[in-house]
Formats: structure tokens, sequence, C-alpha cells
């Protein structure tokens, strides 16, 4: 279902409309987890539309904010998805970052005290099957 953001008005009908179809019972459906809005791309969008074009009203809403947090969730999932890990002190890092672990390794030999020297030093013994995870 597409909302179309030239009737900005009829986006809180929307929103009040799926909450009837959610609950047919009459009784008002319980607000969604910020897991499920995560898993549910597109119901997520649909809801984020109703609460920015209303926020007087739907603001505090606790789909809204379910579904704000939701986003943030998804966008950290996918940010460490394409970066893994960002401790510096876990091998793995250094193994996404080849470049970075080259450079790192030349610094180490030079002065071998800076920090993370052991993990970037670890990341390719673990890649050259000579040492475990």
């Amino acid at each position: 279902m597409t909302i179309p953001l030239r009737t900005p008005h009829l986006l809180p009908a929307v929103l009040a409309l799926t909450v009837l179809i959610l609950a047919p019972s009459g009784v008002a459906a319980a607000p969604r987890s910020v897991g499920w809005y995560a898993d549910h791309p597109q119901e997520r969008a649909q809801v984020q539309l109703a609460c920015f074009d209303d926020p007087g009203r739907l603001g505090r809403d606790p789909d809204c904010v379910n579904a704000q947090q939701a986003s943030v969730e998804v966008a950290l999932r996918q940010a460490r998805a394409r970066t893994g890990t960002m401790d510096p002190n876990d091998p793995e890092f250094w193994s996404n970052s080849p470049e970075n672990r080259k450079s790192k390794l030349i610094m180490c030999r030079r002065t071998p005290t800076l920090d993370h020297c052991e993990a970037a030093r670890r990341s390719l013994l673990i890649e050259a099957g000579q040492a475990g995870r």
C-alpha cells in the first residue's frame, strides 16, 4: 500500500484504519515492538509517514516512538554488517581492513609499544592459520 504524500490529511486516517484492522474486536491493538518494526520495513515506513505528518497528535504515540527507534536499530545493524567490529582490540577489526592493518603493522615495527599492535598482528596469524580465534 502506497500512501500518496499529496494527501497528508489521509495519513492519520490510514494509521487509525490500520489500528482498527489489526484489532477487529474493537479493543485497541497493543503497540508493535521495536523488533517487530525492524523486521517489517514497509509497515515501519507507513507509520513513520503518518507520525511525521502529524507530530502534534502522534509524536508520542508508542508506535511512532517504536517505529523511529526501529529505524535507528536497522541503521546500526546495517552499519555493523558493512564494517564488522569497530573494536581495534579485536583481530577481526584488522582483518576487515587489510590496508589499515598493513599500515599499523609497519608503525608497530617501528614503535612496538603502540596500541593495538598485538591485535593487528594476531589477525594476520589467524588468517595464516597459525593462531586460533
